[in-house]
């Protein structure tokens, strides 16, 4: 089979998709992922995979593994991806509506990778019943968790990707195109602040609040920032609706870095800030973290292939050592030539004006059936 020609249709494939978009499945419900992986699971069972679910773990949803070619123990090629969102339920029904304007389409979770993972799969589908056969084994890995860090799926990625020829994410690309074959690193710390109890009117003094210390800390950390480090509050949690001197409070934050050591040195940087605003009311926590992907030979390789495979689909794009981070720091990490950003292109990323270019759907999953034919 031609993977220049290979029949894909936009509208058929956002047709599909649009119901695990309308199955929303924001990262922290996991009873709302799990409707998610069911979808999945009855699409990729239909395909004939023979499918392992892994149950969720740390308060997140199940995850789910389709092996394609079950007869094959061989390393195989590992379609990556996420489907949890950033979105709480509700946004479809608010200002994310599903839409289509134009080129661009919307929805929660469409381009932050629903779109990506549908595409596979329909390549995927084309492929097998137009009896065009990969030379690797194909599976494939779906996670309920990476919009938190992949606190919980990291293992298992590890686990299933060592055994891997070649990962393939298919997280959305930006509008550059750009694969990425590198990521910088990501870590997630939640700072705790405990405070003494007392009557908020009667007695206000003589408590001591958690959330005036996290008042404090909040602008202290945001100033940790600097050139090739960012560091963001992203949540605060602190107080009760009654009149009493708030005793405990959460900040979570996020972090990336160009280096190792400008990321590991955000850690001590909290600490040092949190016991001089709180003393022992207070402690930093490393809730999760993405590890450097520095691009291989083979990463580069890899993105060669996938270059030689778009010149006849007239697909322009480079490559980067790309911000954001993805499962693909994992596998990329680990060693195993990993490609990333294969997905539709887009934009907005955990926006409310998040979407995918409808005219990048067919050249895009033309180029992710060429590397799927052509990998060995």
């Amino acid at each position: 089979m031609d993977y220049t020609t290979l029949p894909l249709d936009a509208g058929a494939i956002l047709a599909g998709v649009r119901p695990w978009v309308e199955c929303e499945s924001p990262s922290w419900d996991a009873a709302a992922v799990n409707r998610m992986m069911d979808l999945a699971a009855t699409h990729m069972q239909s395909m004939g995979a023979t499918l392992e679910r892994f149950p969720g773990d740390k308060g997140f949803g199940d995850c789910l593994y389709a092996d394609f070619n079950p007869e094959d123990p061989r390393p195989g090629i590992l379609l990556l991806g996420h489907l949890d969102t950033v979105h709480p339920i509700g946004t479809l029904a608010g200002p994310l509506s599903w839409r289509q304007d134009g080129n661009k389409a919307y929805g929660p979770g469409l381009y932050d990778m629903k779109s990506g993972n549908y595409l596979a799969l329909e390549v995927l589908r084309l492929l097998r019943e137009g009896g065009a056969n990969s030379h690797l084994p194909v599976r494939m890995l779906l996670v309920s968790d990476e919009e938190s860090g992949s606190p919980f799926s990291r293992p298992l990625i590890e686990h299933i990707a060592r055994d891997q020829r070649f990962v393939l994410v298919v997280e959305g690309g930006d509008t550059s195109g750009n694969l990425a074959v590198g990521r910088y690193p990501v870590a997630r710390f939640r700072i705790r602040t405990y405070g003494k109890s007392s009557h908020a009117l009667i007695e206000p003094g003589i408590g001591v609040s958690a959330l005036s210390g996290l008042a404090r800390i909040v602008p202290r950390v945001e100033a940790l920032a600097q050139p090739g480090r960012s560091l963001t509050v992203n949540y605060i949690q602190a107080g009760q609706h009654v009149a009493i001197i708030p005793t405990e409070g959460t900040i979570g934050l996020v972090s990336t870095a160009k280096t190792l050591d400008l990321l590991e040195d955000v850690y001590h940087q909290l600490v040092r800030i949190v016991q001089e605003e709180m003393g022992e009311r207070g402690e930093v926590i490393r809730f999760s973290n993405r590890p450097l992907w520095t691009p291989t030979a083979a990463d580069h390789a890899l993105w060669q292939q996938a270059r030689t495979l778009a010149d006849p689909l007239d697909l322009p794009f480079g490559h980067d050592m790309m911000f954001g981070g993805s499962d693909g720091n994992i596998t990329g990490a680990l060693g195993v030539p990993t490609l990333d950003c294969l997905g539709p292109l887009g934009a907005d990323a955990h926006q409310l004006t998040e979407h995918i270019l409808l005219d990048s759907v067919v050249p895009r999953g033309r180029l992710l059936a060429g590397l799927l034919l052509t990998l060995q």
